[in-house]
């Protein structure tokens, strides 16, 4: 009899054992002090899709800053950015300033904390490139006029800078087609005919135009070019939800640490970084990103995407600013705790 009541007891000590054991306790026990955490902390991070946070964890810099990865499965609805806000995952580290600024509208909190990839003219470092067929009759933007343009996601990158480059050759809007469509279904669709133009990121365009039939009609750095800035065309960015970042302002400090360094080893070892992200993904050997060099987040190139959104109508004027985007409050960098 005493052993059964004491059977119930056990099975909640046991619980309450193992919720306490798995539980992350407050930012204060991971403090960030001479270049790493006080305590090693494990970041969920949904697997692939981030360039540099591969080359960051495969060469051991996290470890060295005292962050361990938790590979989380693929993403179950929703975006990259929804997940972080819910707590799913701990970082959006695949996305853009686009993609941020639309949530931060839909109320969701969160922020960037640093750069990511940047654009590049080399065609295995860039970031988009607008694909059509050898023998189609596209070969200026004018000849998109009353085409079928596929997009991965709307709100996005890709229908952002598309709608740019139509802005900038007096394209209206309504004399297009984008359908949505995803980067690794476009290229058939489009030898098949089912589409024009192919928008696609450099994993997928790479390869695409390795093999005879396509051609590129314009890639994202000359898109930005026209905009006034090649680099800031292709700005990818890395953030946290306001909650993460108050709760662990130290485990973000060597977030930081941790994945400039991935950054600037993969912009030194670009052919041994492609080799490693192939291997990672468990995929051909293709192009990879080319990062920012910025230890903080420069805000002129978040006005950059600001100023595009607000010309294309993903914003009105005025209606987002650039301060309300990011912080670098919580830049190791930025606020002197490292110099390199």
């Amino acid at each position: 009899m005493k052993a059964n009541r004491l059977l119930p007891v056990l099975a909640i000590l046991l619980v309450l054992l193992l919720t306490g054991c798995a539980k992350r306790v407050d930012g204060g026990d991971y403090q960030f002090k001479n270049g790493k955490l006080s305590q090693e902390f494990h970041l969920k991070v949904i697997k692939g899709g981030a360039f540099d946070y591969a080359m960051a964890d495969l060469n051991g810099f996290f470890k060295d800053v005292g962050i361990v990865t938790d590979y989380q499965g693929p993403l179950k609805g929703g975006t990259l950015v929804q997940a972080v806000v819910k707590g799913d995952v701990d970082v959006m580290h695949s996305g853009h300033v686009i993609n941020v600024a639309m949530a931060r509208q839909a109320g969701m909190k969160i922020k960037i904390v640093m750069e990511g990839m940047v654009d590049h003219p080399d065609g295995d470092k860039g970031h988009m490139y607008w694909l059509v067929q050898d023998n189609s009759k596209i070969n200026t933007a004018q000849d998109l006029i009353g085409k079928k343009i596929a997009v991965a996601n709307r709100g996005s990158c890709a229908d952002l800078l598309t709608y740019e480059y139509l802005r900038q050759n007096g394209i209206a809007k309504d004399q297009v087609e984008l359908v949505t469509m995803p980067d690794a279904q476009q290229e058939q669709a489009l030898r098949q005919g089912l589409i024009d133009v192919a928008v696609v990121h450099s994993t997928f365009s790479i390869g695409a135009q390795q093999r005879p039939g396509l051609k590129v009609l314009v890639s994202s750095y000359q898109i930005g070019v026209a905009a006034g800035d090649g680099e800031a065309g292709g700005l990818a960015v890395r953030a946290f939800s306001e909650d993460f970042i108050k709760r662990y302002p130290g485990v973000v400090k060597a977030y930081i640490s941790g994945n400039y360094r991935g950054q600037q080893w993969g912009n030194k070892n670009f052919a041994d970084a492609k080799q490693l992200w192939a291997k990672f993904n468990d995929a051909p050997l293709s192009g990879g990103n080319w990062h920012s060099t910025d230890k903080w987040v420069d805000e002129r190139k978040i006005q950059f995407w600001i100023d595009m959104m607000e010309r294309n109508g993903f914003a009105n004027p005025g209606e987002i600013k650039a301060q309300d985007l990011y912080t670098n409050e919580v830049n190791p960098f930025f606020t002197g705790e490292l110099k390199e």
